[in-house]
């Protein structure tokens, strides 16, 4: 006898979601998963959001470059202005 699926709740969904936007879940746990956001707009939501955060973070890791010297520079000395008008 083939038991049915047992359906996916709200905290395993968000146990999932990095398993899930990797690609590693099994073949029938990401088809329960899919099946309960197909009924769940807070976990569909939730689940947009981990992907624009991760895309967000990646744009900003893929931006970041160390300032050139004359910029780091121009930052030193204002913050050393700035910190000898504190302490003035």
């Amino acid at each position: 006898m083939a038991s049915e699926p047992i359906e996916l709740v709200c905290r395993e969904v968000v146990e999932l979601v990095t398993e899930y936007l990797a690609g590693t879940l099994s073949p029938d746990a990401r088809a329960r998963f899919d099946e309960h956001l197909a009924g769940c707009p807070p976990c569909t939501a939730y689940l947009a959001q981990v992907r624009t955060t991760l895309e967000l973070a990646a744009d900003l890791g893929a931006a970041s470059q160390p300032p050139d010297e004359q910029l780091a520079e121009q930052l030193g000395e204002l913050f050393r202005r700035w910190h000898g008008e504190r302490n003035s």
